[in-house]
């Protein structure tokens, strides 16, 4: 019925764009831009992460650049286009200098006249006059911000206000610690990360940029030391161990790295970074065919894998293979011109059959691309002395000999000033730490004067049969802690049993006190706020995570709305969460914790009956009223 939809989408966009050409008329030039494209097929992510601008998983790396009319050339290919070097072509095709502070270039290729590029230290205004701009009204810059909601770009806006402002204040150096991470800035990117991180440790994203963050500058201990603290927040530890792979590769401690990626493998076998990581250290391990293999596995998978067709080179090079080198190094440029390395190895691989001019030009290019690339410069050495240039040859390994000098010297400087950089950035988590610190020892005093009382909690996930265990209770003698907000409906028919002010925990997490001796609902995600020096008998509803997440889905069915992620990653999700909140009350020694099976209870009332007898002694009033509240025709959704 539908097959037709997207196709259809696509002709109408071509039609608008027609139309829009026939308007600017032949004269005028025109630019397609998109900066990347979607993934589909078996590429499509299998959820989108919850968070902000979460959707970007679904971006596949390569875009479009076209450009048509008076003054590009026709029917020619351009290469190593990027989303930054627009501004700066757009401003020479209009004979406008380009700022020295872009970060992009002109794309000189596109233009039939040939022009030098001209320049100016800057666009920004120095006179610090801000342009006027007309606020939007209440109304509109709410439906605005509830659009982004929805997008998934950001999260959803509280109530309270000084929240809200923490909140925009971090996202603010999220977003732009990302731009400079784009941008290769990692020192930048580092101070505004760790913010983000020490503010929400819980937050696995941002635990994987900080990381990744970290390795980009050489803070190996740093970059393992963040998983580690992060990684009882990961959805998933295979995450977790994912990334530590990543960080032991670094190391070069590729045994440490191919037992961590085997492991991750078991549970994610499609994952193709996994396949790309696993070849990477067969390659470094010199096991030259289970490379050959799990490259395979890459690029069936994704045949417009760079990085794979860069790994794949490497190793046909290493077998002697230098023909299906040269074809592995130019599908690499293909997709990724700018990547220096693809460059080199095509030399590389033409000069191992003699081509000697091709591999020069090859050579050139990866010297242009990186300056300061020693074995580019030995490689072309080699070609010139091959092709009896020794001027050329004389020249080259001149460069190559100074060249070594300054890495050897900046390397020095470097290390230094990446040791400082790291002792800075310890003393100012310190700092974080020490106003955490400071934070917990308030909250403590304040617990030291609180007198301890006996709480009686039913937990669980949305729709795992608290409500039915709130009935039990009451049916004993036991009084529930509920408003009576929220009434009986097609969904829960015998009632909900919910105390709505104890939304309000986290916030206010003595607010629990109130409850005074009655049985009170807690939602599983509320029960990390529960409050010391108080003591918990929980009951905690268990109930198959995929029949949890049916009988949620049909609840908002009901109430017209949808599911803002995918089922299956719900599942994951909720799972996760949900067996580590048992554990984590588990050990707890202020908990008493009796976990109850849903479908057991519902099966046979009687064990369970037992079981609360002897959790709640006296309190517990067992009678017929007490198993009548079991209603197996209520068991839906299974």
């Amino acid at each position: 019925m539908y097959k037709e939809v997207v196709n259809g989408a696509y002709r109408l966009h071509d039609l608008m764009l027609q139309r829009l050409l026939q308007l600017a008329g032949p004269e005028t030039a025109v630019m397609l831009v998109s900066d990347h494209g979607f993934h589909s097929d078996h590429l499509r992510p299998k959820f989108t992460p919850r968070v902000p601008a979460g959707i970007t998983i679904w971006h596949r790396p390569q875009g479009v650049f076209i450009a048509s009319g008076e003054g590009f050339c026709k029917d020619e290919l351009v290469f190593g286009a990027r989303l930054l070097d627009i501004t700066p072509t757009i401003l020479h095709h209009f004979g406008l200098p380009v700022g020295k502070d872009m970060e992009g270039r002109v794309l000189e290729d596109v233009f039939t006249e040939k022009r030098n590029v001209e320049s100016i230290p800057s666009w920004e205004s120095s006179s610090g006059t801000a342009r006027t701009r007309v606020p939007l009204s209440q109304t509109a810059n709410r439906a605005l911000l509830d659009q982004f909601v929805a997008l998934g770009y950001i999260d959803e806006i509280p109530e309270d206000n000084s929240v809200a402002i923490a909140e925009t204040h971090r996202e603010n150096d999220w977003n732009m610690a990302r731009a400079y991470m784009y941008a290769g800035r990692y020192e930048q990117a580092l101070p505004l990360l760790e913010r983000c991180f020490h503010a929400q440790p819980f937050r696995s994203d941002y635990a994987q940029v900080l990381a990744n963050c970290q390795l980009q500058l050489k803070m190996l201990e740093e970059a393992d030391a963040t998983i580690d603290q992060a990684r009882g927040h990961f959805g998933r530890t295979e995450n977790a161990d994912l990334i530590k792979a990543s960080i032991a590769i670094e190391k070069a401690d590729y045994k440490t790295a191919l037992d961590l990626l085997h492991g991750v493998q078991d549970k994610m076998p499609q994952e193709i970074e996994i396949q790309l990581f696993l070849a990477r250290c067969y390659a470094a391990l010199r096991r030259w065919d289970e490379g050959l293999a799990a490259v395979g596995r890459v690029l069936e998978a994704d045949p417009d894998n760079a990085q794979a067709y860069l790994v794949k080179t490497r190793i046909e090079l290493h077998q002697q293979r230098a023909h299906e080198a040269v074809d592995s190094a130019l599908a690499t440029i293909g997709l990724q011109y700018g990547n220096p390395m693809g460059q080199f190895l095509l030399g590389t691989s033409l000069l191992q059959l003699n081509k000697l001019r091709e591999a020069e030009k090859a050579l050139r290019n990866c010297h242009q691309l990186a300056p300061r690339f020693l074995p580019a410069m030995r490689m072309m050495a080699r070609v010139y002395h091959r092709l009896g240039e020794f001027d050329k040859f004389t020249q080259i390994e001149n460069l190559r000999t100074q060249t070594a000098v300054e890495i050897r010297e900046s390397h020095h400087r470097e290390l230094a000033r990446l040791r400082l950089l790291a002792a800075q950035r310890k003393s100012d988590r310190d700092a974080m730490d020490r106003e955490k610190q400071a934070q917990f020892d308030r909250k403590e005093a304040e617990f030291a004067a609180i007198e301890p009382l006996e709480i009686l909690v039913v937990s669980g996930l949305p729709r795992s049969g608290t409500s039915l265990m709130m009935q039990m209770l009451k049916a004993a003698g036991i009084e529930p802690m509920t408003d009576g907000k929220r009434t009986a409906d097609d969904d829960n028919p015998e009632g909900y049993w919910e105390w709505e002010e104890i939304k309000e925990l986290p916030r206010n997490p003595r607010i629990i006190e109130q409850t005074g001796g009655k049985v009170v609902k807690v939602i599983s995600a509320l029960l990390p706020s529960l409050p010391r020096p108080h003591r918990y008998k929980i009951i905690y509803m268990v109930r198959p995570t995929q029949q949890v997440v049916d009988s949620q889905m049909v609840m908002l069915d009901r109430q017209g709305q949808k599911a803002r992620s995918e089922k299956q990653h719900l599942i994951d999700v909720q799972e996760a969460h949900s067996r580590q909140i048992r554990h984590v009350l588990s050990q707890s020694d202020r908990v008493g914790l009796l976990e109850v099976s849903y479908p057991d209870l519902v099966a046979d009332p009687q064990p369970v009956i037992e079981q609360l007898e002897k959790l709640l002694g006296s309190r517990f009033q067992a009678s017929p009223a007490v198993s009548a509240c079991v209603k197996p025709k209520l068991f839906r959704n299974r």
